[in-house]
């Protein structure tokens, strides 16, 4: 079976994180909302070109992994269930930072798992400040290198780190106005639903 390629307009689509990983986590499309649940990153041609859009790869590595995934798609495929699994546990890790609420164990244990898997195959570029690089050749290095940013993103601060407010929604998402008050994921989708709901209520208020 071929390799079906997706859209850059759909990927780039969820680019609105502010973070690679938070990019990722929101590949999952109204992830609260079980009727309208959508993966963007369905297969593994989605995945990389993903990892390609949002910068996690570069053009010529995109490029080279598509061509590998073509070749082995056996390879190809267990890369996109780990990072499903990776990318489940993060949405929990990112709900437990987001609700101030302790982080499950068994989602610290999964992303240690990726997390060493990577570092064993990692090497420090020769710069400062020291920063892990990998070997990219095969799909699952896109997920490794998720899991180093996963690392990374979760070892800082989370002060900045806000959900949609958005019913239903779900994606992540780092604060970066100037007020500190974003609510919304984008302001021309969940930000104008909510404000399209409000107009209806005060609407029918004022005919009660």
């Amino acid at each position: 079976m071929g390799i079906r390629m997706p859209s850059m307009e759909t990927t780039a689509s969820t680019l609105i994180g502010g973070h690679v990983v938070l990019d990722f986590a929101n590949t999952i499309a109204w992830r609260l909302d079980e009727r309208r649940t959508a993966d963007r990153v369905a297969d593994p041609a989605a995945l990389l070109t993903w990892a390609g859009a949002s910068g996690l790869l570069s053009a010529g590595r995109t490029d080279a992994l598509l061509a590998a995934a073509a070749e082995d798609p056996d390879s190809a495929a267990d890369a996109l269930r780990a990072a499903r699994r990776l990318r489940t546990a993060l949405h929990r890790l990112l709900d437990s930072s987001v609700d101030g609420r302790p982080p499950r164990r068994e989602d610290l244990a999964v992303l240690r798992g990726f997390f060493l898997d990577a570092w064993r195959r990692a090497e420090f570029a020769s710069a400062l400040p020291l920063r892990p690089e990998l070997d990219v050749t095969a799909p699952m290095d896109a997920v490794r290198l998720l899991a180093l940013e996963a690392t990374e993103l979760l070892s800082g601060p989370p002060a900045r780190l806000r959900r949609c407010q958005g019913p239903g929604c779900g994606w992540f998402f780092l604060d970066r106005s100037r007020s500190h008050t974003r609510q919304w994921c984008r302001t021309g989708d969940c930000g104008n639903r909510e404000r399209v709901r409000r107009h209806y209520e005060r609407s029918r208020g004022s005919q009660g």
